[in-house]
């Protein structure tokens, strides 16, 4: 037995230590990551997947706080991923979620990660992923995953979650870009939160009309809620909207359609992550040449993109 064997199992005994270095392996991408991955795959596909997402402001994680109260009410085993803004300093998570929500940090069946973002687009991180497969494996009934809260192109969690929550608040701005933006598309539950606000009725009242107007008629119709997270209020509500999209997606086709559609997305992942790991390998290895061709880019004599088509051409595609 290894010692990633040792830690697999302790994890899935409930050894919050032993997950966390299993957690911290993965999200830095250290030696043996991909082989704790390979060996945990086979056994997961058991939990559901809950994204919640929205822009920055809007309570989500005083939101997933107060969810993950909810579901522990109901003894479920409760993984978060929270994705924060990148340190530019120390390439590290800058507003660290395990902060606020403290009063689950000494629960043994609650465990929760904040994560960088690390350049990752899509208001998500590199990592998230391979933790899911990570938590899903060792016996976490529900996921959440809370994105960066990057605005209005955090799409990528509807690939990656079966259930996705969009959150707002009242006074955001045009709705009309909200609706270009796609955020229309991507949710399966709309939640107004700080319904305590002035003109939360009528963001509401927004948000149904649009919904109305993205023809969104066939199969699920997204809900629209309100909620104070803060105080709790209306969180019991979306959590019963949460189970009822589950229990929806387990009835119908739509669990198929998601893990074709998730699996395609992940290769997609897959393939990038291992280009950008190859290229910068190749770089790190001719460090004189790059710096020249910096020069050259920077003083006008080569564009970027004749730059980098040489640089592929430098990979070992096999």
């Amino acid at each position: 037995m290894t010692k990633y064997d040792k830690l697999i199992e302790a994890a899935k005994k409930g050894d919050q230590r032993s997950l966390g270095r299993l957690a911290r392996l993965i999200d830095d991408n250290e030696d043996g990551a991909a082989q704790i991955v390979g060996k945990l795959y086979p056994e997961g596909g058991n939990a559901h997947i809950v994204g919640i997402t929205g822009p920055p402001g809007a309570g989500k994680s005083t939101l997933v706080s107060a969810l993950v109260g909810e579901w522990r009410k109901a003894g479920r085993r409760i993984g978060v991923l929270a994705v924060d803004p990148t340190s530019p300093f120390s390439g590290g998570a800058v507003l660290g979620d395990r902060i606020r929500m403290q009063e689950h940090a000494t629960d043994p069946d609650v465990f929760i990660r904040s994560m960088a973002t690390r350049g990752h687009l899509g208001g998500l991180s590199r990592s998230v992923l391979s933790l899911i497969t990570l938590l899903d494996a060792v016996g976490y009934d529900t996921i959440v995953l809370e994105t960066v809260g990057v605005g209005q192109e955090e799409v990528e969690v509807k690939d990656i979650a079966h259930t996705t929550v969009f959150v707002t608040v009242p006074g955001l701005g045009d709705g009309i870009q909200t609706m270009k933006a796609g955020i229309l598309e991507i949710a399966d539950i709309y939640l107004v939160n700080k319904m305590d606000l002035a003109n939360a009725g009528s963001a509401m009242k927004d948000l149904k009309s649009m919904l109305l107007m993205s023809g969104r008629q066939k199969g699920w119709a997204p809900p629209v809620l309100g909620a104070v997270a803060l105080e709790e209020k209306g969180v019991h509500e979306l959590a019963g909207a949460i189970t009822e999209h589950w229990s929806f997606m387990r009835g119908s086709d739509g669990l198929e359609q998601w893990s074709s559609r998730s699996a395609a997305m992940s290769i997609k992942v897959a393939l990038r992550q291992s280009m950008e790991d190859r290229v910068l390998g190749v770089v790190d290895g001719n460090r004189d040449e790059f710096n020249e061709d910096v020069r050259k880019v920077s003083s006008r004599e080569e564009t970027p993109a004749s730059v980098a088509g040489r640089w592929l051409a430098k990979l070992d595609l096999k």
